[in-house]
């Protein structure tokens, strides 16, 4: 009797037209990205080098309103520059590259999705679809939130940094450009507290109580990484930052909190 279960080739295989989807897709979003480079360095990356960026006239404003912040213009006193041959063109291909990858995020997962979803159960494709979903949109919100916060916030402050008048800032293209793709990632891969803490409630390693008891620590490790991420002792800028990742942690306790409660109701069925 022949055995017609697909075998570990046969897996592979298709492991690899959805793998080769995603990079045609990747390439696509490169290649146009890659196109349009008055938009992708003026309009996007740069323009957090101009004061009357939106997150300074917030900021600005919000601090004047507190009475936290000291109500001044943001001044960005540094110039970028290049000292490499090929370092513009360089820098043109990694912000693209970058772009092509996160715009092909949603793509990639839905095709990871795809190969996975004929050895799910019903309920179990449900939850899985469900949680890809959350992944994407957090992904991407954490962009955002280093894009408009995080990032122009380091900007401004590691720019402007100054050891001694005589000492001037010229930073190179590539120094800012490293800045702006890890703070990017970086906080993306930060904002899927949340489906982290939920996997791990599900596989036993935390739970409700465990979470609530260790909100003054949240409290702590949230100003912590905030001071981290944005390397200044601003009270006002660690706040702003510190906020939303004190969130995500509460988030995690009710997302963690329904599972359990689930799971109880569940068991007395």
């Amino acid at each position: 009797m022949e055995n017609n279960e697909p075998g570990f080739w046969d897996h592979l295989n298709e492991l690899r037209k959805y793998l080769i989807r995603s990079v045609i897709v990747f390439f696509a979003f490169f290649i146009v990205a890659f196109s349009f480079r008055e938009i992708l360095f003026d309009r996007f990356l740069l323009v957090l080098l101009d004061p009357n960026f939106i997150t300074y006239k917030w900021l600005m404003q919000l601090g004047a309103f507190t009475g936290i912040g000291s109500g001044e213009a943001i001044s960005i006193n540094f110039i970028l520059i290049n000292t490499q041959l090929a370092g513009q063109f360089m820098a043109h291909i990694t912000l693209s590259a970058l772009a092509g990858f996160v715009l092909s995020i949603p793509f990639l997962i839905f095709q990871l999705w795809l190969f996975v979803k004929p050895a799910l159960y019903p309920n179990e494709s449900r939850i899985i679809k469900r949680n890809t979903v959350v992944l994407i949109f957090l992904f991407l919100l954490g962009c955002a939130f280093a894009y408009f916060i995080i990032t122009p916030l380091s900007v401004v402050f590691l720019g402007n940094y100054t050891i001694s008048d005589t000492v001037k800032n010229t930073i190179t293209l590539g120094s800012y450009l490293s800045v702006f793709s890890s703070s990017l990632f970086l906080t993306g891969l930060l904002f899927e507290l949340p489906v982290l803490m939920s996997i791990l409630a599900k596989i036993g390693i935390v739970s409700f109580k465990m979470l609530k008891r260790f909100r003054k620590h949240a409290i702590v490790v949230g100003l912590s990484l905030s001071a981290i991420i944005t390397p200044t002792t601003d009270p006002f800028t660690m706040t702003v930052v510190a906020i939303p990742l004190y969130l995500l942690f509460e988030v995690s306790i009710v997302i963690v909190h329904q599972q359990e409660r689930r799971h109880v109701r569940k068991n007395n069925t």
